[in-house]
């Protein structure tokens, strides 16, 4: 199995018995070792036979250039026979195909490709991770220990539903159709794009930690290489489609961010520029939710909230984005989880808890530092590389099941669902999350799913995602500090809000991208004050401030007064007398008992129902009590 660089390969099974035991011994008594060899020889030929359809769309010719789709003949091989009838006319063969191998049989197949892919994304050092034998020993170990398919199969909470994922298949498809002749339009065939939102954790912190000796990455190349997200694309390219970009995955975890934050940052568009719409989204926000002092709000407000704002990236789509709920490993919380399989089943997302595969085994012996440290490297809320290791093969592992599960459904269904069928109620049309069924839930979901299609239409959204596959902003004027371009380090905060500032007095532009304290701007005196001016370029309605929530002793009694007013187009004289607009004064306050520091989103409604195109928004922020305070976002926006 070395030589196979992904599923698609072509190998040769043709083999002899001569010499072995099984062609000189005989006797009715060696009957059975031939039928079980004979079933396990059907088996094997079985999947590489449909191994072998992943491979005609990943060959290459001897010059290194591209010959997608073609099957390279072979005397010796049967898989490439055996490959020549799926196809005809030069049509590539269907996704499906490619998965009608049982999971446990995939994952044990190609375990050699998935421990590599975790070792090339391990060092910065690629001498340490070709010579460290404790290092891939170690690998090897956690593979067989800890994510063999019976174990990681304990982390399916809830499958993604049929309509979805026949989509996310579809565009696959279309990927690997484009990768095998690109005269087909590029724009009409992106990657698969896998957005995921998170905190600390899940954006890399501590993913470099370990206990055999290799070197730990720089900081920056934490996210951008060493935390799961990072390794899950890998694990997607490398695998199933020898390297090529047909899955993109997005990391906008950012610390201290919970649900209610990532919900922002959905609900405003705060991405980098030029950002794809999302074919996936992944919530990996356990660790800072259920560190919450309101749960109930933030189990049942915050998420289904998030998975709102997640779905409405695609208005008009009754399907996409699938939202997956993932549940990473992070001490010995765990009250969050019965929250994460309540959203994932009422609202029929994918849910995910690497938790259900090794907890039980970490918790048993968590006064063994050797043990714990060889499964996840770091105790507490920010595993080491083993953990991220783990958790990127866990989800793998889901989507790979997702997939071959719906593609078995396809075949055996005698009535399969259409995708495209208006008749019933998408998963994604849901109405809002309930504790009980109580009522006429049929016509709530209905009208539910009747509002959202009335959103579509007024909102042009239809249009915008025909036109293009970028988001379009609902916001005037938006930003928040993440890991992510544009708004990464301090100088990034300093040059955003100087587009808009028209005053300042104690408050700076300040902080690290990787380190505490983080990028933001900061007030670091008593009754510091900062004015900014917003021309409205779209219809503006709602201001929001992403401001840090802690339990310091620099954050007690801190509290921001901001008083806000519209300035309305060509009112001269309102301008000049403040006092005649209306406006409205809103208090933040910085300070939490909660044992975490975590970045919250203030959402207020603007005075006077809000600013059309051209009028000004002119907002006054003074900290009237304290003497620290951080802004780490602000967004005005259409809703």
């Amino acid at each position: 199995g070395d030589n196979r660089g992904s599923v698609f390969y072509e190998e040769n099974i043709m083999s002899s018995c001569t010499g072995t035991a099984m062609c000189h011994e005989g006797g009715g008594r060696n009957y059975n070792r031939f039928l079980i060899a004979g079933v396990y020889i059907l088996v094997v030929v079985g999947f590489l036979k449909h191994a072998d359809i992943l491979q005609q769309y990943n060959n290459y010719n001897k010059n290194g250039a591209t010959n997608f789709g073609v099957p390279v003949p072979s005397s010796t091989s049967a898989t490439a026979h055996a490959g020549h009838h799926i196809r005809k006319n030069n049509q590539a063969p269907s996704v499906c195909e490619a998965f009608s191998t049982p999971v446990h049989i995939f994952w044990k197949q190609f375990e050699s490709e998935i421990k590599e892919a975790a070792v090339k994304n391990a060092t910065w050092y690629p001498e340490q991770q070709n010579n460290n034998t404790k290092f891939r020993d170690w690998i090897d170990q956690l593979f067989r220990d800890h994510y063999q398919s019976y174990q990681v199969r304990r982390s399916a909470i809830h499958p993604p539903g049929l309509e979805v994922t026949l989509k996310l298949l579809e565009i696959i498809s279309k990927r690997v159709n484009y990768l095998r002749d690109n005269t087909l339009s590029a724009l009409a065939a992106p990657p698969l794009h896998i957005l995921v939102s998170g905190g600390s954790l899940t954006s890399g912190m501590s993913c470099g930690i370990n206990h055999v000796g290799i070197t730990q990455p720089g900081l920056v190349r934490q996210y951008t290489e060493c935390a799961w997200p990072a390794r899950l694309e890998h694990l997607f390219n490398r695998v199933l489609f020898q390297s090529k970009e047909v899955v993109k995955v997005s990391n906008l975890a950012a610390g201290g961010v919970n649900s209610e934050a990532g919900k922002a940052l959905l609900e405003y568009h705060l991405f980098p520029d030029a950002f794809d719409q999302p074919d996936i989204v992944i919530w990996s926000h356990a660790a800072n939710d259920s560190q919450e002092k309101d749960k109930e709000r933030a189990y049942f407000e915050s998420i289904p909230g998030f998975v709102n704002a997640a779905h409405n990236l695609r208005i008009c789509d009754d399907h996409l984005p699938l939202v997956v709920m993932n549940e990473e490993f992070f001490g010995q919380n765990n009250d969050i989880s019965g929250a994460i399989y309540k959203a994932s089943n009422w609202f029929g997302l994918m849910g995910i808890s690497q938790r259900n595969v090794i907890s039980h085994k970490t918790f048993a012996n968590f006064d063994n530092d050797d043990y714990v440290k060889s499964i996840i490297d770091a105790k507490g809320k920010h595993p080491g590389m083993g953990g991220h290791i783990g958790a990127s093969w866990t989800v793998f592992f889901n989507f790979i099941s997702a997939f071959t599960d719906v593609c078995d459904y396809r075949r055996v269904s005698s009535s399969p669902m259409s995708i495209t069928s208006t008749d019933v109620v998408a998963a994604k049309s849901i109405g809002p999350y309930k504790e009980n069924d109580y009522g006429d839930i049929s016509s709530e979901w209905k009208e539910h799913r009747d509002n959202i299609r009335e959103m579509c239409l007024l909102s042009g959204a239809q249009e915008q995602e025909a036109s293009t596959s970028e988001l379009q902003s609902p916001c005037t004027y938006a930003f928040m500090v993440s890991p992510m371009p544009p708004i990464r380090t301090s100088g990034d905060v300093g040059k955003k809000m100087n587009e808009v500032l028209t005053s300042n007095t104690g408050w700076n532009a300040e902080g690290n991208l990787i380190w505490n304290p983080r990028a933001g701007f900061y007030a670091k005196e008593p009754n510091a004050h900062f004015s900014l001016k917003i021309e409205a370029s779209i219809k503006t309605k709602y201001m929001t401030i992403m401001s840090m929530k802690s339990y310091g002793d620099n954050f007690k009694d801190t509290n921001l007064e901001v008083d806000v007013r519209i300035e309305r187009k060509g009112d001269v004289a309102a301008a000049a007398t403040a006092e005649v607009a209306k406006s409205s004064k809103y208090e933040v306050t910085g300070y939490h008992e909660t044992r975490t520091s975590i970045h919250v989103p203030h959402k207020f409604e603007l005075p006077d129902g809000g600013a059309e195109i051209g009028d000004s928004i002119v907002v006054n922020f003074r900290l009237v009590s304290g003497s620290y305070f951080k802004i780490a976002g602000l967004a005005f926006c259409r809703y």
